[in-house]
């Protein structure tokens, strides 16, 4: 029995029901059957005792040839029909279990069942689906990922080796400049590793946030402030537009100043000196509207649906700054969603500057 396949066992199933049954039947009519028949016949007045014993006989013959006819009439339409019925309800579970069983040897896409014999099943169906998509997404993150991380560490890698090479060798002098670049090596690690880890976190929807009413006024100028400095020594101009109104949202204020600080940084890597960078805040009603623009290198038509993936970048020759660890923007998406909000970027192409607008939903305290 275990080597039968789930059709089959369903089918046996169904017959040994129906044999339990017939069985039934026969002996509830084996035992009730002739009584009844005896006392019809006492009722009407038939006394020959000769007579009674032959119709009885008669009555029992023909009775159990009906059930023998009936019980295999009833066994052939069963296997018939059963089988008709089984397959509809073991071929999809039958097709789930083998692609569960290329799911797990990672073999994408695979095939699903379409419909389903019953609303259990085309939600079971439906459930599997969205899992197979989840799971093929999430490997195909997994393997960019590994490649993309070999990648970014590669250059910071191969400098630090070169000049401890260099150290070792006397080819490259112990002054401060060269510890200096082995310095910011080792920082850029640093960033990669701490901004990793947060975009894993926050893409997993696993990081703890503190939702609060914040003045958003107060969330950018604090934002603004840190580049403040930086871009006066680079020759950038920042701006800042605010709404007339005094405008709330409900946010996690350390999080969400995250989003500027990498929108922001993003736009000064991306300005060349004598540039603007520019943040405007429009009230729409029940929504509120952020922009950062700038206008630096912009981005290509083609680009811009990825410019939030991980380790993204158009052209690193055309960025002004590279330091990038090449997550900050996926966190902002990750986290502007975190608040049920949108983000996407905006820019008619190269050299145009390029917009990010944020839509956030608007906090009302009357």
């Amino acid at each position: 029995m275990r080597s039968l396949g789930l059709a089959s066992k369903l089918l046996i199933a169904q017959l040994v029901i129906l044999g339990v049954g017939v069985l039934t039947l026969s002996i509830t009519a084996y035992l009730v059957a002739p009584g009844l028949f005896s006392r019809h016949l006492s009722q009407l007045g038939e006394d020959s005792e000769l007579l009674r014993i032959h119709t009885l006989e008669a009555f029992t013959s023909a009775m159990a040839r009906s059930l023998v006819f009936a019980g295999i009439a009833s066994l052939i339409a069963t296997t018939l029909i059963g089988w008709v019925f089984v397959r509809r309800v073991a071929d999809p579970i039958e097709q789930l279990a083998s692609a569960a069983d290329k799911l797990a040897d990672r073999v994408y896409p695979v095939e699903l069942p379409s419909g389903g014999f019953s609303r259990e099943m085309r939600k079971l169906n439906g459930a599997f689906e969205r899992m197979s998509s989840d799971l093929q997404l999430s490997e195909e993150r997994r393997v960019n990922l590994l490649a993309d991380l070999a990648h970014e560490l590669r250059t910071p890698l191969a400098t630090i080796n070169a000049y401890i090479d260099g150290l070792e060798d006397g080819v490259v002098p112990a002054r401060a400049e060269s510890w200096a670049v082995l310095r910011l090596q080792i920082s850029r690690l640093n960033r990669l590793v701490e901004d990793l880890k947060l975009a894993s976190a926050t893409d997993e929807r696993s990081i703890s946030m503190r939702f609060v009413p914040v003045d958003l006024d107060e969330l950018i100028r604090s934002a603004m402030a840190i580049f403040t400095a930086r871009c006066e020594v680079e020759g950038k101009q920042l701006r800042y537009n605010k709404s007339s109104a005094k405008l709330m949202i409900k946010a996690d204020a350390e999080r969400f100043g995250q989003v500027f600080s990498n929108l922001l940084d993003n736009a000064c890597r991306h300005t060349s000196s004598g540039g603007a960078i520019e943040i405007s805040v429009t009230d729409r009603g029940q929504e509120i509207a952020i922009e950062v623009a700038d206008d630096g290198n912009g981005i290509n038509q083609e680009s811009l649906g990825r410019v939030f993936e991980r380790f993204f970048r158009e052209d690193l020759s055309r960025e002004v700054n590279n330091t990038g660890s090449g997550l900050g923007l996926t966190i902002a998406r990750n986290i502007v969603e975190l608040h049920r909000g949108t983000i996407e970027a905006i820019s008619p192409g190269r050299l145009g500057g390029a917009t990010f607008v944020i839509v956030l939903p608007k906090l009302n305290l009357g």
